[in-house]
């Protein structure tokens, strides 16, 4: 295969690992102004690149802020950060379960584009990169301004880069003077630990109102116009891919019914039956399909493919727009929760630690236990996460 063919099969993919190398460059150049942190090196690491953007910003809104407002930020903030923190907690530990002891489905999926979760849209480079940048922008803002707003210096902000083997994933950090930060009451510390993911449910929340009022109604009326559907991608060992039905074609007929839109692909669907066959026309050959029985336990047949529809390029913008304003939606919401976690690498293991403090009056008793859960929790999430990177890195070498 060449360098070309490949790029335009795994473009996702192959403009992430682009990026890595050029961040590579980037970071070597200015290597004098980074800080490399080994978290399992050189597998996983994170690099940080400090600058002073946004001080002078985070300074000018907190100075804006009433006593009123900001005692009702900081509770509100605590309270939901141990409310997420409970809820993501109990999430992944049932997760966990249901794959050891009833069935093995995805417990964590690594939020790469091109990656392919289940049940959701394709992650594009684009929109991965937009929605990253956001979210932390979000986040690391929030962390900085309620630092200031409770009389903590921020030392410095900047871009953080995880690394993966190459620095793939841009972030970016604020940096609170850290003796100020244990000086501060539990309450302070707290209120700025948690900031930065209750900046990123509120961002969620404005994006679902935006998804849910704006976008799917304009998105519906985009796919209301559509001008045929194409096979967008088909299931790895599914009835489209055996009956040799490749991604790219436009469908034209099925059992000799004209297909111009998805509903009338479904309708036709929903009256099928497992192990039926149907013949499918398209634009560039025909195709006679076994459907398979469907994963969800539906009497209808399977085929396991995913439909584009066929859209103009206002069409085609808004539900690109659409798709992004998902991402950025979920990205924030999952990302936060993650955050919550009561690991020490994360903002929710800190505040995990400083609660267990004020029940646990024994430092040493709460060191341990702090200890024994994030290690925990940490050795569970490598169990899952490396072999889903593993795949996400080799699959476009093994297709």
């Amino acid at each position: 295969m060449s360098l070309y063919s490949f790029f335009l099969l795994n473009v996702d993919y192959t403009l992430l690992i682009i990026l890595g190398l050029v961040l590579t460059v980037f970071l070597l150049i200015k290597r004098k102004k980074v800080e490399l942190h080994k978290l399992l090196f050189p597998l996983i690491y994170l690099i940080m690149y400090k600058t002073k953007w946004g001080l002078k910003s985070m300074d000018k809104f907190a100075k804006k802020i009433s006593k009123r407002t900001k005692n009702i930020l900081t509770y509100t903030s605590i309270t939901t950060g141990f409310i997420g923190m409970a809820f993501i907690l109990v999430t992944f530990l049932q997760s966990v379960y249901r794959y050891f002891f009833i069935e093995r489905d995805m417990v964590v999926a690594p939020l790469l584009p091109g990656a392919t979760i289940p049940g959701l849209p394709k992650l594009s480079f684009l929109h991965w990169i937009i929605a990253i940048f956001i979210l932390a922008a979000v986040h690391e803002f929030s962390h900085g301004l309620f630092a200031r707003m409770h009389g903590i210096k921020v030392k410095s902000s900047g871009f953080a880069f995880f690394g993966i083997l190459l620095p793939i994933i841009p972030a970016a950090f604020v940096e609170p003077d850290e003796k100020q930060m244990v000086k501060a009451s539990k309450k302070k510390q707290l209120a700025v630990l948690s900031a930065g993911t209750f900046a990123n449910f509120i961002t969620a929340f404005v994006f679902f109102i935006i998804l849910m009022f704006v976008m799917s109604p304009l998105a519906g009326m985009a796919i209301a116009g559509q001008q045929g559907v194409v096979v967008g991608a088909v299931d790895d060992g599914g009835p489209a891919e055996m009956g040799g039905l490749p991604t790219g074609e436009r469908i034209l007929d099925i059992n000799g019914q004209e297909i111009n839109n998805l509903e009338e692909f479904f309708l036709i669907l929903n009256s099928t039956v497992a192990y039926e066959k149907i013949d499918v026309r398209t634009d560039q050959g025909e195709y006679t399909i076994t459907l398979g029985e469907h994963p969800q336990g539906e009497e209808r047949g399977y085929i396991g493919l995913q439909l584009t529809p066929v859209l103009g390029w206002s069409g085609k913008l808004i539900i690109w727009l659409n798709i992004l304003v998902y991402w950025l939606f979920l990205t924030n919401l999952m990302v936060g929760l993650i955050n919550l976690l009561p690991m020490g690498m994360v903002d929710g293991g800190r505040m995990f630690y400083l609660a267990l403090l004020t029940f646990i009056k024994k430092e040493k008793t709460a060191n341990k236990i702090f200890g024994a859960v994030s290690i925990i929790l940490l050795l569970l999430l490598l169990v899952f996460l490396i072999p889903a990177l593993y795949n996400y890195f080799t699959a476009p070498f093994i297709k």
